[in-house]
C-alpha cells in the first residue's frame, strides 16, 4: 500500500511538472513584452527625446557682479549686470518644431522596433514548437522502421535481397538515432533563444510548447501606416524644420544688457540699458552654407522616403504573395495529400510482405506518412518566417489567428 501511494504521488508530481513546462504562445508575448530588455531600451531612448522636445530652447540669462575701484581716492563702487540672448523668433520655433519631430520619428522607431521584436519572438516561439514536433516525427519513423524490421527479418530468411533490405533499414534506424539527438540539442538551443528574449536564465528555462494557430496576415495594408514610413515623414518634417531654422540665420538675434553700479565720491549711482543685435550677413557665407546645407539634407530624406516606400511595397507584394502560396501548399498536405497516405498506411499495416518487392513497398508506405507530416511542418515554418517578415510593417493592433 505505501509502495503504491509513493508511486501515485510520484505521478501527479510529475504530471504537475510537465503541466507547468508548458508554456502558451499568449502567454509566452505577454511575457516577452513586458521583460524584453531591448524593448525597454526603445522606451527609454523614447523617452529621452520627448523629454528632450519639452520647451523652447532659450539661452539663460548671465548674471554678473562688478566692482569698481578708485586707486587714487580708494574707494569702491559694487554693482551688477545682467545679460540675455534672444534668438529671432523663427529660429526658436523651428528649433522646436525640430525637436518635437524627432521626438514624434523615435516613438514611431520604437513601435517599429516592437512590431520586430515581437514578430521574432513569435517566429522563435514556433521554431520550437516545430523542432519538437519534428524530434516526435522522427522518432514516430523511428517506430515505422522497427516494426517494418520485424516483418522484414522473417522475409530475410528465405530472400538475400530482403538481408540487404534489413541491413539497409538497421542503417537507417541508427541514422535516425543521430538525428533525434541533433534535435535534442536543437530544442535546447531554441530554448535559449527564448530565455534571452524574456531576459532570464537560458539554464534554468525549459518548457514545451503548444501548437500555435496558423497566423493570417492583415486584409489589408497600407503603406503609409507603417510605423518606418511614419517615422520617416516625421525625419522628413524635422528636416524641414531645420532649414526653415538655417534659412533664419540671415536675421539678426536680440541682445539685452542691464549694468547698475553704485556711488563713489567722484561718480553718483547709475544704471544702463544697452539694446544690441548681431549682423550675420556681414559674415555672408557661413548663413549661406547653413542654408545650402540643411536644404540638401531635407531632399535627401524625401528621396529616403519615397526609396522606402517603394521598397515596402515591393516585399510586402511578395511576402503577401508567397505566403498565400504556402499556405494553399499545407491546405493540400493536410486535407488530400496526408489523409489518403493514413489510408493506404492502414491497409498495409496488416499485410505481410512476400517478396522483396512487396517488402519494398509496405516500408514505403508506412514511411509516407511520418514525412508528409514532416514536409507539411517544414511548410509550416516557412511560412511563419514570412509571416514573421511581414508582421514588421503592421501595425500594432495585434495579429489575427484562424
Amino acid at each position: 500500500m505505501t509502495a503504491k501511494l509513493a508511486f501515485f504521488v510520484f505521478f501527479v508530481i510529475s504530471q504537475a511538472s510537465m503541466a507547468q513546462d508548458k508554456m502558451s504562445l499568449n502567454t509566452f508575448l505577454a511575457k516577452v513584452k513586458e521583460q524584453n530588455l531591448d524593448l525597454k531600451v526603445e522606451v527609454f531612448k523614447s523617452d529621452a527625446t520627448q523629454a528632450k522636445a519639452i520647451g523652447l530652447s532659450i539661452p539663460p540669462p548671465m548674471v554678473g557682479i562688478n566692482q569698481m575701484q578708485m586707486k587714487d581716492t580708494g574707494a569702491s563702487a559694487n554693482g551688477f549686470e545682467v545679460n540675455q540672448m534672444i534668438p529671432f523668433p523663427t529660429k526658436l520655433t523651428s528649433e522646436h518644431s525640430a525637436r518635437q519631430f524627432e521626438a514624434s520619428s523615435q516613438d514611431e522607431k520604437r513601435l517599429a522596433k516592437e512590431n520586430e521584436i515581437m514578430a521574432e519572438a513569435r517566429l522563435s516561439y514556433f521554431s520550437l514548437w516545430a523542432v519538437q514536433e519534428k524530434k516526435n516525427l522522427l522518432i514516430e519513423r523511428q517506430e515505422v522502421i522497427k516494426n517494418h524490421l520485424k516483418l522484414a527479418r522473417s522475409t530475410a530468411r528465405s530472400d538475400s535481397f530482403a538481408g540487404i533490405h534489413v541491413l539497409k533499414a538497421e542503417s537507417d534506424l541508427d541514422f535516425l538515432e543521430n538525428d533525434i539527438e541533433a534535435e535534442d540539442q536543437e530544442i535546447t538551443e531554441r530554448q535559449a533563444v527564448l530565455a534571452n528574449l524574456l531576459n532570464v536564465n537560458a539554464a534554468d528555462f525549459k518548457i514545451k510548447a503548444e501548437e500555435p494557430p496558423l497566423t493570417l496576415p492583415p486584409k489589408s495594408f497600407s503603406t503609409e501606416k507603417t510605423h518606418q514610413i511614419q517615422a520617416l515623414k516625421f525625419d522628413l518634417e524635422r528636416m524641414k524644420s531645420k532649414e526653415s531654422e538655417a534659412r533664419s540665420s540671415w536675421f539678426p538675434d536680440l541682445n539685452l544688457k542691464y549694468r547698475e553700479m553704485g556711488a563713489t565720491p567722484m561718480f553718483p549711482q547709475y544704471s544702463e540699458v544697452m539694446v544690441g543685435i548681431t549682423l550675420p550677413f556681414v559674415f555672408f557665407w557661413e548663413p549661406n552654407a547653413n542654408s545650402e546645407m540643411a536644404g540638401a539634407e531635407r531632399m535627401q530624406a524625401e528621396a529616403e522616403l519615397e526609396k522606402q516606400k517603394r521598397n515596402i511595397e515591393s516585399k510586402v507584394a511578395t511576402l503577401l504573395s508567397r505566403a498565400d502560396s504556402l499556405k494553399r501548399q499545407i491546405l493540400t498536405l493536410k486535407e488530400k495529400l496526408i489523409p489518403k497516405a493514413e489510408k493506404r498506411m492502414r491497409l498495409v499495416h496488416n499485410l505481410a510482405p512476400r517478396d522483396m518487392e512487396t517488402l519494398q513497398d509496405h516500408r514505403e508506405t508506412m514511411e509516407a506518412f511520418p514525412e508528409l507530416k514532416m514536409k507539411a511542418l517544414m511548410l509550416r515554418l516557412e511560412y511563419e518566417q514570412t509571416i514573421s517578415q511581414l508582421e514588421k510593417y503592421f501595425a500594432n493592433k495585434g495579429s489575427s489567428h484562424e
